[in-house]
């Protein structure tokens, strides 16, 4: 009894006793974001490759031999044989007259639309025939809604004046005669391509511009969606199609041109220039030179075509090969290397010059009883050197492209001071910099990957060098004993290379594989900035 008693004793003081139980960890509480990666995924260069379609059953054929048949009798004989119900309005009548051999249902069809106004449609089994009246339809035109015009001119203007006092004269008054030559050549081009398309299909539709401004005009253009909108006859439905498809064929051509504006600076064996001729009979070299000075027929403009051919015959992708022939007649230069992609009748203007600033000061001087005041007015001005060149291709079916391109190359060979009287009067002093501008503006024709050559721009440089004693070389009359002049002239001729190319396919697997070396490939920005690839 007594052990059983301890025994309950020691289990009420087990249970009396506290437990001290620590929390566990927690081990999901705050968990730190998972790393990123920094390698960029490598570019699609390669379209997924889709499934190819499931064959389509052959249509029936149907051989219909009818003259001068009312219509309806034709069409019940027709849908009888297809198996098709018909329902054929009651405007519809008339008699056809037609014979076809082994034809489907929807070329017979055609054909009886061509002779009758009628139009139909299919609707699951039945076939509809109702008058061909006007009805609304609308097609997509994929089109940027944008209206550009682009003007240039150039101009070379010689004008000298002379001014004296006329002979005779009781008057104080003079005389003056002027001699004035310029030549100037301007050239406009507009691009309203929705405007344009406009009027074309309301033209299809035989509206005039009266109706259209009066609000009877069957055609709705919404340019910010690119729809067009037309009330018409199933026949003029199919003549506005055919239409829309060659004008997007033809304006959504786009054309990649390679330009290489290079400067040679001639050596003493060819100061008359870069002697062509000579690259023409170098046998061998796979260049191909062409020139043609009337053209045939004088439908193409005078051009100097270079190519370089493969040992495939293909022409090459790049100009480098033709701009290091060059290297024969002197030192070579290349001042600009540009490539611009235009669409078709679109002009692209490429621009890279440094806006030089300079200021011209206009000083007035007001002179009071006790002081005079002078005060400047000076004027901000800006000139652009560098580099500009504006083109405009047009792309023909047989992949010919006509260029209007005008490449213009300027820089600064001084300054002059601003000869304002007033300036001078309180001894400030305005630098205005000279620009020499070299300038072209032509139109040639050129095959599609072949090279025109646009040069015999020579100038002479004049480098004055004059050394002397000191002293001795500013005496007055002995002084040209002691001075050593050495006057270097340089002669450049700038040569222009223009490479048009029709591109068909714009994606780096077909006509611009050439640029896929220059994208960043996968991992090359983690690289760049240190971390582990």
């Amino acid at each position: 009894m007594a052990l059983f008693s301890l025994g309950l004793l020691a289990l009420g003081l087990a249970a009396c006793a506290s437990v001290s139980h620590s929390p566990p960890a927690a081990s999901r509480h705050l968990e730190p974001p998972a790393p990123e990666e920094g390698a960029i995924p490598s570019p699609v260069t390669r379209p997924s490759l889709l499934t190819p379609p499931e064959p389509r059953e052959p249509l029936d054929t149907y051989t219909l031999i009818a003259t001068d048949v009312p219509l309806k009798e034709v069409l019940f004989a027709l849908a009888r044989d297809a198996g098709l119900d018909v329902d054929i309005h009651p405007g519809v009548s008339g008699r056809v007259t037609l014979n076809a051999y082994d034809e489907t249902l929807p070329n017979i069809l055609d054909r009886i639309a061509r002779q009758r106004p009628v139009r139909f449609e299919r609707r699951g089994k039945t076939l509809l025939v109702m008058p061909d009246a006007p009805y609304l339809h609308s097609y997509r035109i994929d089109y940027v809604n944008m209206s550009r015009v682009n003007a240039s001119r150039v101009a070379v203007a010689t004008q000298i004046a002379t001014t004296g006092q006329g002979a005779g004269e009781d008057s104080g008054g003079g005389g003056a005669g002027n001699n004035n030559s310029t030549t100037e050549v301007s050239s406009a081009s507009k691009h309203a391509f929705w405007d344009t398309l406009a009027a074309n299909v309301r033209a299809l539709l035989g509206e005039s511009a009266t109706d259209g401004a009066a609000g009877a005009s069957s055609v709705i253009v919404n340019k910010e969606a690119g729809i067009l909108t037309a009330r018409a006859t199933a026949r003029q439905h199919r003549q506005i199609q055919a239409y829309l498809d060659q004008v997007l064929a033809q304006s959504q051509r786009q054309v990649l041109i390679e330009a290489t504006v290079v400067e040679v600076v001639l050596n003493d064996r060819y100061q008359l220039g870069v002697d062509w001729a000579r690259l023409a009979n170098t046998a061998g070299n796979g260049f191909d030179f062409t020139q043609s000075l009337l053209g045939v027929d004088l439908v193409d403009p005078p051009f100097f075509r270079v190519g370089y051919l493969r040992a495939n015959g293909k022409e090459s992708g790049t100009l480098s090969a033709t701009v290091r022939m060059l290297k024969e007649f002197g030192d070579v230069k290349v001042l600009s290397s540009p490539k611009i992609m235009a669409l078709n009748n679109q002009t692209a203007l490429l621009k890279v010059v440094d806006n030089l600033v300079y200021f011209t000061l206009e000083a007035e001087t007001t002179t009071g009883q006790t002081t005079t005041t002078t005060t400047f007015t000076s004027t901000l001005h800006t000139v652009p050197v560098g580099f500009v060149m504006s083109v405009t291709p047009q792309v023909s079916r047989t992949d010919y492209v006509t260029l209007n391109v005008r490449p213009t190359i300027s820089r600064v060979t001084g300054y002059v001071n601003d000869p304002n009287p007033a300036l001078a009067a309180v001894d400030v002093q305005s630098r205005v910099p000279q620009v020499q501008v070299r300038e072209i503006d032509s139109v040639l024709r050129v095959l599609s990957g072949q090279t025109a050559v646009l040069g015999g721009l020579i100038q002479d440089d004049v480098d004055r060098n004059t050394q002397g004693v000191p002293l001795l070389s500013s005496l007055p009359a002995l002084g040209h004993l002691f001075k050593y002049k050495n006057d270097r002239v340089r002669k450049s001729e700038l040569v222009i290379f223009l490479r048009p190319r029709v591109i068909r396919h714009p994606s780096l697997s077909r006509d611009l594989a050439d640029f896929a070396a220059f994208l960043p490939r996968a991992g090359a920005v983690g690289r760049s900035r240190g971390e582990q690839p």
